[in-house]
């Protein structure tokens, strides 16, 4: 049985990405203040990223799609995009700050280990457009490619608590009910796929002349923003669908 989960090619996926979390997690802790190597720890955090969006991927394409690869893949999930930017961020910002910035770190960690918890429960419910609150995988990879930004350009003490804040406001988005957009669930009509393909392009473009991390820094900001302005924006809709379907209720019991 356990053979068999070891030859499943999307397990394999899944370990990758593993072993970069594993590894940007080892670099982290041996930087010693050098910023370069904070920069190469996000970019295995951003594979670790490219290998979870893969192995989901290849179990649809090879009908290989099993109980035991769901399980897997979130607890490799906590490693590489909860533990291992929390590990990047204590070592690039938060250890001077003693057992407060041990705080901050863990507090990102098990906000993620939460979010990742209730999706669990959630997954055999019916497939949404929508997902509830921040992913891990968003709020990690987004964390990991700001401090790749911040360790190639630095900035001071205020980059540093701007980063704080942020990594801070996505925990919170992590366990909120926010809902964000999933991308998995989007029908790819020729349009929107030509639209992804030039935006792709794009971006790749930008990312070879000037730096891949400011390009992924502005993706991942737009998705981590994308949640709350929709849902302020469409509240007043949404209160008054809840207020029709009150009334609705009450008409009903009577």
């Amino acid at each position: 049985m356990m053979l068999k989960q070891f030859l499943n090619p999307p397990n394999w996926f899944s370990a990758a990405s593993l072993f970069c979390g594993l590894y940007a997690i080892l670099l982290s802790g041996q930087a010693e203040g050098d910023q370069a190597v904070f920069y190469k720890a996000g970019l295995m955090i951003v594979f670790a990223g490219v290998f979870d969006m893969l192995d989901g991927r290849v179990a649809r394409m090879t009908n290989t799609a099993s109980q035991f690869g769901v399980q897997l893949d979130s607890l490799i999930d906590v490693v590489s995009f909860g533990i291992a930017p929390a590990t990047m961020l204590f070592f690039w910002g938060l250890e001077p700050y003693g057992m407060s910035g041990v705080f901050v770190a863990f507090w990102f960690m098990i906000c993620g280990a939460f979010r990742l918890a209730r999706f669990n429960i959630q997954a055999e419910k019916q497939v949404s457009r929508y997902s509830t609150g921040l992913t891990i995988t968003m709020a990690g990879g987004t964390l990991s490619v700001v401090i790749m930004w911040a360790s190639r350009y630095g900035g001071g003490a205020e980059v540093v608590s701007g980063v704080i804040t942020l990594a801070l406001c996505m925990s919170l988005l992590m366990i909120s009910d926010v809902p964000f957009r999933g991308l998995k669930t989007l029908k790819m009509s020729p349009p929107v796929l030509a639209g992804l393909v030039v935006f792709s392009a794009a971006c790749l473009a930008l990312g070879t002349f000037y730096d891949i991390s400011a390009v992924l820094v502005a993706i991942g900001m737009l998705h981590v923003a994308s949640g709350p302005v929709e849902a302020l924006v469409t509240w007043p809709r949404r209160r008054k669908a809840r207020r029709v379907r009150s009334a609705e209720e009450l008409t009903s019991k009577e």
